[in-house]
């Protein structure tokens, strides 16, 4: 039972890529989410005479969008448009 070693700069390389996936992440999340919660201010003061629910609504579509672009650079596979195939289907495929 031997355990295949791996070199330690094949590890510092995968948990900087971690890291800068999570920084790049965080940040876009913060982003959308504040441009959300201004949109959402500018349209309470201007449309909807002050009210609290556009202010929540278009942050959370910010929080929503910034979200859905984690998973994207966390999860490259589930990329828009991109069909998902199996080990096995791809054996089937190319033989």
């Amino acid at each position: 039972m031997a355990v295949e070693k791996i070199p330690s700069e094949d590890i510092v390389n995968k948990k900087a890529s971690v890291d800068t996936n999570f920084d790049q992440a965080t940040a876009n999340l913060l982003v959308k989410a504040g441009l959300g919660l201004s949109i959402g201010v500018v349209a309470s003061a201007l449309l909807f005479k002050r009210r609290m629910w556009p202010v929540t609504f278009f942050t959370g579509a910010g929080v929503g969008a910034g979200y859905a672009d984690a998973q994207r650079i966390f999860d490259s596979v589930s990329t828009l448009g991109l069909p998902v195939k199996n080990a096995s289907t791809q054996a089937k495929d190319s033989a």
